[in-house]
Parts: C-alpha cells; sequence; structure tokens
C-alpha cells in the first residue's frame, strides 16, 4: 500500500512537471497548441510517465548515469526517431515547424530526464557496482551479430506492418510531395532500427531483472515512446483515421521489435553484479 502511495502522487507529479514543460517550451519556440486536445494529451503524458518510471524503478543505475540513458531513451524514441521520419517522407509539414517540435522535445526531455530521476529519489549514488553501459558485455562478434539480427528484424517488421495497413493510408500519403524511393525507405529503416538499439542499450545494461522482464519492458519503451504516445494527441498535419491505425501498427510492430532487442541484449540476470564487481554473464 505504501508503495502504491509513494508510486501514485509521485507519478501524479511527474506528469504534471511534463505538461507544464511542454507549454512553456511550446509558448517559448512558438508552436501552437490546442487546448481542445488536452485530454488525448495528458493520456499521452502519463503513458510516457509510467515506462520511464518503470524504467528508473528498475534501474541498478543512479544519478546522472541513470538520468542520461532517461534522456537517451526518451529524446531517441519518442522525439529523434520520430521526427527524421517526419523529414524523411517529406509530408506536409512546414520544415521551420518540425524544427521548432525536434527543439521543444529536446529541452524537455533534458530538463525532465534528471527531474524524474530526482523525484523517484534515484540521484543519489547507488551501493551497487553496476558496469558501465558502454563497457563491453559481449564480445565483439557478440555485439555485432546481435546488430545485424535486430536490424534486419526491425526491417522486416516495418514491411510486414506497413503492408498489413497501407491500403488503409494510402491515399494520405499519395498527397505527399515527394515519396522517397523504396530502396532510400529501406536504407532509412535500416538507420532507425540501429537508433532503436543504441539508445536502449544503455537502460538494458542498467535494468535488473530477467531476460524475459526485461525484454518486456523494452518493447512497451518502444511501443508507447516511439508509436502510441506520439500519435495520440491530434495534430494538424495528419487525419485522426491515419494517426490510430498508425498508432496501432507501431505500438505493435515497435513492441515486437523491442522485445528482440531485450531478449538479445539483456544478459540472463541483467544487472546483477558478482563480488567481483563484473556481470555474471560472460561473452558471447
Amino acid at each position: 500500500m505504501k508503495s502504491l502511495i509513494y508510486y501514485t502522487w509521485r507519478i501524479s507529479l511527474a506528469v504534471l512537471i511534463l505538461i507544464v514543460l511542454q507549454i512553456v517550451f511550446s509558448l517559448i519556440l512558438g508552436i501552437e497548441e490546442n487546448s481542445a486536445d488536452w485530454g488525448w494529451a495528458l493520456l499521452s503524458n502519463l503513458l510516457i510517465v509510467l515506462v520511464l518510471t518503470h524504467a528508473v524503478a528498475r534501474s541498478n543505475g543512479s544519478g546522472f548515469k541513470l538520468a542520461s540513458a532517461i534522456f537517451l531513451l526518451f529524446f531517441g524514441i519518442y522525439v529523434f526517431n520520430t521526427q527524421i521520419e517526419t523529414i524523411f517522407f517529406q509530408l506536409q509539414i512546414p520544415r521551420i515547424d518540425v524544427i521548432r517540435i525536434i527543439l521543444q522535445g529536446l529541452l524537455v526531455t533534458l530538463l525532465f530526464s534528471p527531474l524524474l530521476v530526482l523525484l523517484l529519489g534515484k540521484m543519489h549514488k547507488s551501493d551497487l557496482n553496476v558496469e558501465s553501459a558502454v563497457q563491453p558485455h559481449f564480445s565483439v562478434m557478440g555485439y555485432i551479430w546481435r546488430f545485424i539480427v535486430c536490424d534486419i528484424s526491425y526491417v522486416f517488421l516495418y514491411i510486414i506492418a506497413g503492408a498489413i495497413i497501407f491500403p488503409y493510408i494510402k491515399d494520405f500519403y499519395a498527397d505527399a510531395a515527394h515519396m522517397p524511393e523504396p530502396n532510400k525507405i529501406l536504407l532509412m529503416q535500416f538507420f532507425r532500427g540501429l537508433v532503436y538499439i543504441v539508445v536502449t542499450l544503455p537502460i538494458i545494461k542498467m535494468t535488473k531483472g530477467r531476460k524475459l522482464e526485461t525484454a518486456l519492458m523494452v518493447g512497451l519503451q518502444l511501443s508507447i515512446l516511439g508509436g502510441i504516445a506520439p500519435l495520440l494527441p491530434p495534430n494538424p498535419y495528419m487525419p485522426a483515421h491515419v494517426r490510430m491505425i498508425h498508432g496501432i501498427e507501431i505500438g505493435i510492430s515497435n513492441f515486437m521489435y523491442g522485445a528482440i532487442i531485450g531478449l538479445l541484449f539483456a544478459s540472463k540476470a541483467s544487472g546483477i553484479v558478482s563480488n567481483m564487481g563484473r556481470t555474471s554473464d560472460g561473452d558471447e
């Protein structure tokens, strides 16, 4: 019961802080906000805070190292990997608006990440000797084959999911100014698949728990931060039915991809450190 109360008020405060930061930087950067859509925005922010809170709570890390991992996760998935596709597909969105959205996202995630870690009591130094996220956990070849398998899996999931929903959204993309060639689309998705791996690795290395738990956690992170949360609030550039279809499509495919990343990169006892100060798993 104490744990429920502890997290409930902290999550509520974190949602409020996130909303305030978004409003402040929207005003500063001249981004228009529709007050009629705040219900969807509130739900979106609640989902974001829930998934990030879970990542912090399950982490053996602390301090600015943990805050940096949360920032990389939040900005990399929610802002960077979402907006580069907006630019790539040349949708009818003014370039200055995209730049403002990216800058707002950068400032919000940069400030919110350490505040969330502080709010959840993880800014103090951890008692556990947790390996650095950049210290190799597998052999070089172990990393290479994992990156290759994951990246190919992402492109495969992207193609399958896109093919399923295309009949329902083709009219929207037919109005796009210049649709990229198929080979360029595939190259972009290979790049985005790599970005997802890079931004989730630090938090994976800090996460305590079983491999399956970590896989489910990363799946939810990619699903919510990369698909559901960004597409819940209405926007002037995408019709409601297209947003919802994309939200379902990306939510499911990203969850599957995140689970694959978690299964391949998490150790059998992720985040558990032996008495010698090294993880129990050897290089693979």
